[in-house]
């Protein structure tokens, strides 16, 4: 529902400001009735700002009438600080908006915006505010950042390879000013202020694309800065996984898995190693660390299936149904598909 929709409900027009304006009235006069021998205080009122475009329904109904209007946007953007990092996103979007009013040219404004809708699951107007961000300056790393990692989630490959290279273009600018570097390759090594999730994003879409060496000096670069991270060195180990480096993919997930035994990815990737390797005892533990046995024999067979090993699969199959009835409708459907693909076999064997 947007700001828009409320105003205009019904095909009568309000006026938002009349409307929050007239709530005050009626708070304040409530209050002196009740208190009339209280001393009169002077309050600024919440005052819209005049981006309501980017507002959302829930920044707007969280918005009270002690939420006074700042004076400066150097006051709004405080206020926004201060509320975000008290857990109030909604009033923290309300008073970067307010920011607007005073500075519509400020980026980094538009950004904090962008940032918190994407936080609130609202990809329009946070794509509305990172564009606008963008106009005013176009370099402006963290909104390429945001947007490579938001297409990569979308699967629009071709924008967020434009968002990423950006990024790290950026970035790798920035690292070149400072006094104190560290190559590695062809790159820089990324410090704590680079934008570690983009370095991680454009890997992952390299090994997507096919492009595994580059993939690699990418994960390989931004564990320079974040050695103990499971999820990197399991994307690492996933991508030998991929071109069938199976050695190599096993060390790193196992790597992995000693950085955060509990990490469910890292096992089921390792459970993919074994599965490729032929051994099947391993890959059946290592999915039942994330699943139950009946997921896992399953599972398990499902792959077999994958790689034309129909018998071994059926007999997997058979196992979860007696495992679990409650699981008999998936495991019953892949021990058809596992009998029928046998079947073909023997036709085109001319048996």
């Amino acid at each position: 529902m947007t700001i828009k929709w409320i105003l205009e409900y019904g095909g009568r027009k309000a006026s938002f400001i009349s409307l929050v304006r007239a709530c005050l009235m009626v708070g304040i006069l409530s209050v002196l009735s009740a208190c009339s021998s209280t001393p009169e205080e002077t309050l600024t009122p919440v005052k819209a700002p005049e981006r309501q475009d980017l507002l959302d329904v829930g920044a707007l109904s969280s918005v009270s009438a002690d939420f006074s209007a700042p004076a400066t946007e150097e006051e709004a953007l405080l206020k926004a600080h201060n509320e975000e990092k008290s857990g109030n996103i909604e009033k923290a979007l309300y008073a970067y908006i307010q920011a607007l009013d005073f500075n519509a040219r400020n980026a980094q404004t538009f950004y904090q915006i962008g940032r918190i809708h994407t936080m609130r699951g609202n990809p329009e107007i946070a794509l509305k505010a990172y564009n606008e961000a963008l106009a005013i300056d176009p370099n402006l790393m963290m909104v390429h950042a945001d947007l490579g990692v938001i297409s990569m989630d979308k699967r629009q490959y071709r924008d967020a390879r434009l968002h990423l290279e950006k990024a790290i273009e950026l970035d790798q600018q920035r690292l070149a000013e400072l006094e104190v570097q560290q190559v590695m390759g062809s790159f820089l090594v990324p410090n704590r202020e680079s934008p570690a999730r983009v370095y991680n994003a454009i890997a992952i879409l390299e090994d997507v694309e096919n492009n595994h060496r580059q993939a690699r000096e990418y994960f390989k670069l931004i564990l320079e800065l974040q050695p103990h991270s499971a999820v990197l060195i399991t994307n690492l180990g996933y991508s030998y996984y991929l071109t069938g480096e199976l050695t190599m993919a096993e060390k790193y997930l196992r790597q992995a898995l000693r950085e955060d035994s509990r990490f469910d990815r890292a096992w089921t990737n390792l459970g993919l190693v074994y599965v490729r390797k032929g051994i099947y005892k391993r890959a059946l533990s290592a999915f039942e660390q994330t699943m139950s046995p009946a997921d896992a024999l399953n599972d398990l067979g499902y792959f077999l299936m994958l790689e034309g090993k129909y018998e071994r699969a059926i007999a997997l199959f058979e196992r979860a149904i007696d495992m679990s009835p409650s699981y008999f409708d998936q495991a019953q459907k892949n021990l058809r598909r596992a009998r029928a693909e046998i079947s073909d076999e023997f036709q085109h064997a001319g048996y």
